[in-house]
């Protein structure tokens, strides 16, 4: 009788454990679908009740304003209840939030804390952060061996930027043999008996997903006038995000224009405004290329963001765009954090995930550097964003106020090159068109 009862029990936590899963992949397929509104009610009764995959979920979406007014403070207490239970992705979430300073005050103490206890479950985002404070030496013991020792973990788990950093540790070959005795040594600890909250499924999680947004009706302003750019000369035959800023003139990045160190020909450069499943509403080829005159081109991998406040290019299209043009404007440090506060600063692109139609995010946040270079930011991000415009509502109506440059995925920090950098580049450009026009 007790053995029947404990097999009727067994099979009944296994289809409990299946409904919940079942709820929470179809919380995350309407996330992203845009249907926020329907993954928060499957969610919060499952996050209320304790499961960590929900808690995360639903932190992340307070987090990022997806379905909600963005609430960095609230997202912080869902990840901590999901991290408690040992979920490691929550944690490192937690670890970047007190890292950026997002929701709490920075503290890479606790930032510290909580990567390191990721990183033991082999959390790979945490051990490079790990490695990179080890290195570093400012918050813990500063610890070579280690530190290049996650990193290495790290770059062998997939993470991109682990590479470049192993690179610049200089190591003795003594050193480098006792690191490499510490990776094989190395296995993962695992905070849970439970494998869905030790080593949860993708499909339950968001986040994992570096590039979330909703689908955008490209035939709406401003998205009609935010289109792909794309480069013949391209051999990988990916593109960019650029912006009517003018009838002739587009708005990108300037590496978008760039084939590794050369730049590309303006007859190899076309602008499709409105994609809409492939099909654009309007388009043309550039005519000229107009760059900006301290940019240094690079090879892809040997990026660094002091590259990023020159990262913008002017493409002067042969023909005229019916779309209507989009304002640059240049904002103050507290006029950005004023449109943050507000939930108006946007990202629409043309993303890897989505090539063929826009993608866009509302909610996202937006800050400056001390010398007001750059501009750090929380949106979209993906191959394909290069170039797209960080838009703020000025006096209610979308204005570019940066573009987006470069993306580092491990803090989730994305920068863009400011509209101070290039408006009045493109004030130039208007002026001489319509000086021409006479």
């Amino acid at each position: 009788m007790i053995k029947t009862i404990l097999i009727s029990l067994a099979v009944l936590l296994g289809s409990i454990a299946g409904v919940t899963a079942a709820e929470l992949e179809d919380a995350v397929t309407a996330a992203s679908n845009g249907q926020a509104a329907v993954a928060l009610r499957r969610l919060q009764p499952l996050a209320a009740k304790g499961d960590a995959r929900a808690q995360f979920d639903l932190g992340f979406m307070q987090a990022f304003g997806v379905g909600v007014a963005r609430n960095q403070a609230e997202a912080l207490v869902w990840y901590r209840k999901a991290a408690d239970q040992g979920l490691a992705i929550a944690q490192h979430y937690l670890g970047i939030a007190y890292f950026n300073g997002e929701g709490a005050g920075r503290d890479h103490g606790e930032a510290a804390r909580w990567f390191n206890r990721a990183a033991a479950q082999g959390f790979a985002q945490s051990q490079y952060m790990l490695g990179l404070m080890m290195l570093d030496g400012q918050v813990m013991t500063r610890d070579v061996i280690q530190g290049y020792a996650w990193l290495v973990m790290a770059g062998r788990n997939g993470v991109r930027s682990a590479g470049r950093e192993i690179q610049r540790v200089k190591l003795s070959e003594a050193q480098r043999r006792q690191a490499e005795e510490t990776i094989v040594a190395w296995r993962a600890k695992p905070e849970s008996a439970d494998a869905g909250i030790a080593n949860p499924r993708a499909e339950q999680l968001l986040g994992l997903d570096r590039h979330f947004g909703d689908v955008v009706d490209p035939t709406s302003w401003p998205a009609s006038s935010i289109g792909v750019v794309t480069v013949a000369q391209y051999s990988t035959g990916g593109s960019c995000t650029g912006t009517l800023v003018a009838p002739r003139v587009v708005l990108t990045a300037a590496h978008c224009v760039f084939n590794g160190l050369a730049q590309v020909s303006p007859g190899n450069v076309h602008f499709l405004a409105g994609m809409n499943k492939g099909t654009p509403a309007a388009s043309s080829v550039a005519d000229k290329l107009i760059v900006a005159p301290d940019f240094i081109p690079t090879q892809h991998d040997q990026w660094s963001t002091d590259r990023s406040p020159a990262d913008w290019a002017l493409i002067i299209l042969k023909d005229a765009l019916p779309s209507k043009p989009v304002a640059v404007k240049s904002v103050s440090r507290d006029e950005l954090a004023a449109a943050t506060k507000a939930g108006t600063i946007s990202e629409i692109g043309y993303g890897q995930e989505r090539r063929y139609s826009p993608t866009g995010q509302r909610n996202c946040s937006a800050g400056m550097t001390r010398d007001a270079r750059l501009l750090t930011v929380h949106c979209l991000a993906n191959f394909g964003y290069s170039g797209s415009p960080i838009l703020a509502e000025i006096n209610g109506v979308p204005a570019v106020v940066g573009i987006f440059s470069a993306f580092h995925e491990e803090t989730r920090l994305m920068f863009a090159a400011p509209a101070s950098q290039f408006e009045a580049a493109v004030r130039r450009e208007i002026a001489a068109q319509s000086a021409s026009a006479r």
